[in-house]
Order: C-alpha cells, then structure tokens, then sequence
C-alpha cells in the first residue's frame, strides 16, 4: 500500500508538483491533425488550459487560454493576419506568444513590445499533434514506429475517462487482469503463469508467460514513459486470444488532462503482407477527444460482458477519481505496479536532482525511428 503522501506524489500532475514537473519533460499528445481545422481549439494539459489553433500560414501555436488584456477565452478567437486574433478587443497574437496588434493603443505606444502571452512548443507526427510544457532546451519528439512507418496504413482515436492517470497507466503493467477482466465465453483457460515485467531504456518490458491447452506462450509487450503502452492486435480466435502480434501494433497514450480526467489516444498501424494490411481499428481523429459517461459502458450480448473496449475503463473509473492507495492489497501479482512504482518515484527524484527522467530522447541518431516490436511466443 501507499501511504496518502506517496500517492499524492504520483497522482498530482498540475505545475510545481513532483509528478508534474516530471511529466513536463516530456511530450504529450494533445489533440490529432484532423480535428484542428479553421477555429481555434480549447484544450487542457496537466492541469493548464490552453489553445490550440494553427495561424493562416498553416503554423501550429499552444498559447495559454486567456487572454493577457482582459482574460478572455481565446478558444473564440479569429485565425487571421498571421496570427490568433482575440474575440473581444482584437489583440493578435503570434503563434509563439508575441503580441502583433493591440487595436486602440496610441500609434507609437510600445505597450505590446512588452506584453507576451505564454506559448508552448507543438508538433505535429502520424496524424497527431504533441505539446511540450517543460523548460528548455527540450528534448527531441520521440519518433515511435506506429507514427513513423510508411508501409502500411495508420487509424487514431482518442477519449476522455474520468479518472487519474495513473490507475491507467498501471493497467499498463498489470498483466494479470488480461486472463479475467477480457475473458468471454470463447477465451481459451489458461494457468497464472508466469509474471516477469523487467525495466528497459524506454519504460518496461512486460512478459507474461502462461500454458494454453498445453503449450507454454510468452507475451511480451511494452509500458514506455511516461504514459504509453506498446502492443499488437487482438486476433479473434487465436490459441491464446490476447496475441501481441508485430503485424498489427497498437500504441496508447493515457494523458493527464488534471489530476481527475484523462485523454487517451491510440494509434493502429497495420502493416502491408504480401500487399494485404492488416484490419486496424476506424480512424476517428477528425472528432477529437470524445467525451464518455462516467459510469455508463457498452454492454456486447455477443460475450455476455462489456464491450471490449469499455472493459478497461470500467476497471479504471470504478477505482475513483483518485484510488486511495492506503486501501489496497498488493499480491504476487502486482511485480509491475511495484515496478513501475519505483521508476515513478526516481524518474521524479531525477528531475529534482536537475537530470533527465526515464526515455526522454535527445540524441538524433536514436531517433530516426524508435522501434518496438510485440510478440507472442511459442516456447514448447
């Protein structure tokens, strides 16, 4: 168990707090290429409120929310003349935070040489589009496989859950639930196996090994810090059901919008075989992060369970905004909730002591292309 401190030093993601300073050396998604078009888009990031918009040009800009003059929301503002144009007074605004006009002020005032709304860095990779709050210099946007790879086709979605990021993220880790909280009635039986998450460059390795009808499988797939996990396709009616297949391969990211809600994007990416690709999810960016109902999730008369991709949600939200870890009882089980625990903490303790956490990448020959491979191993 955790005590009420420890927890909150892992939950609490606004600026200033450990957690948070931590996560603002990295990148995040914030919202996908497709859904930012003509008007300017409200977003909230790790606990900020911010825009998102790109200027006529077709140049991405994050600023904070409101307005330096009088606070309005810029989420109503006009993409014109180079740039964000408040609804309220016209006071424009570049893409990186300098004021360009400020309609009414004396000709030879200085007064907007002087004001500066804040801006943050914003990148655009497969579709997606990626914000960093942290002090420079930042580091390189990591250039993942399932963003960067050309030869096959790419889908994107994205939700909010109404819960803290970090009971998702352990869900990352948690092999164990894969056997019980996605079985239905056609999943194969299989024995606790074997559980065996072990830390790498980028996060951990999970492996989960485990006999089906037999014959022994290893399961490897990845957590990659701070909020992702790596994994392939679910194949109906293979041998083990929860197959991590390199063919299909499937990356999540579970952001802190504060210290209660979190976006989670995924992104598909089906390789070419043979000059087949392989089935991936519907791509959905242009919607955006849709919003869920606390509490309501699809029901599939098919398994006689809730629908496969509530399934993790249900778990997660039920917990409450905010788990009190006080509570818990942790098994034999849980190695990589301990694990991934422990990495947290140092990660955090990093960033304290003026280096660099966990996976952040800045060396551009390790980042032409950061492949990850899942696999699904028959050992006998």
């Amino acid at each position: 168990m955790l005590s009420r401190e420890e927890n909150d030093l892992l939950t609490r993601v606004g600026p200033g707090t450990p957690a948070g300073e931590m996560l603002r050396r990295y990148w995040h998604p914030i919202g996908f290429a497709a859904e930012l078009k003509k008007r300017p888009l409200k977003k909230r990031l790790l606990g900020e409120d911010l825009v998102l918009f790109r200027d006529d040009a077709g140049k991405l800009g994050l600023l904070t929310l409101r307005c330096a003059h009088r606070g309005t929301s810029l989420e109503f503002g006009h993409i014109e003349d180079g740039g964000i144009r408040c609804c309220y007074h016209g006071w424009l605004y570049a893409v990186d935070g300098r004021v360009m006009e400020q309609p009414g002020e004396p000709p030879e005032s200085n007064f907007k040489d002087r004001v500066r709304q804040r801006a943050y860095k914003v990148e655009e990779l497969g579709g997606v589009i990626f914000a960093y709050l942290g002090p420079d210099p930042a580091p390189l946007l990591p250039r993942w496989d399932v963003l960067v790879r050309e030869d096959g086709v790419r889908a994107r979605q994205g939700r909010l859950v109404h819960c803290n990021f970090f009971q998702m993220i352990e869900n990352s880790v948690d092999q164990h639930h894969l056997k019980w909280l996605h079985r239905t009635a056609s999943t194969p039986t299989w024995d606790d196996g074997e559980i065996n998450p072990q830390p790498f460059d980028y996060g951990i390795v999970n492996t989960y090994t485990r006999r089906v009808d037999g014959k022994k499988w290893a399961h490897v797939n990845y957590f990659v810090f701070p909020t992702m996990n790596k994994t392939g396709n679910v194949e109906e009616g293979h041998p083990t059901e929860h197959r991590a297949s390199s063919a299909g391969e499937v990356m999540r990211w579970r952001v802190p919008v504060d210290d209660t809600s979190s976006m989670h994007f995924t992104v598909e990416f089906g390789a070419a075989r043979d000059g087949q690709t392989v089935k991936i999810m519907e791509d959905r960016s242009e919607q955006g992060i849709v919003d869920t109902k606390h509490g309501v999730y699809r029901w599939d008369d098919s398994i006689g369970w809730f629908a496969r991709a509530d399934q993790d949600r249900a778990a997660q939200e039920s917990q409450g905004a905010i788990y009190d870890r006080s509570t818990e009882h942790l098994g034999a089980t849980d190695k990589g909730v301990i694990l991934l625990r422990r990495l947290y903490r140092e990660s955090i303790e990093a960033v304290q002591n003026g280096r660099d956490p966990i996976a952040v990448v800045r060396d551009p020959a390790k980042n032409e292309m950061i492949r990850l491979v899942p696999h699904e191993d028959l050992l006998d």
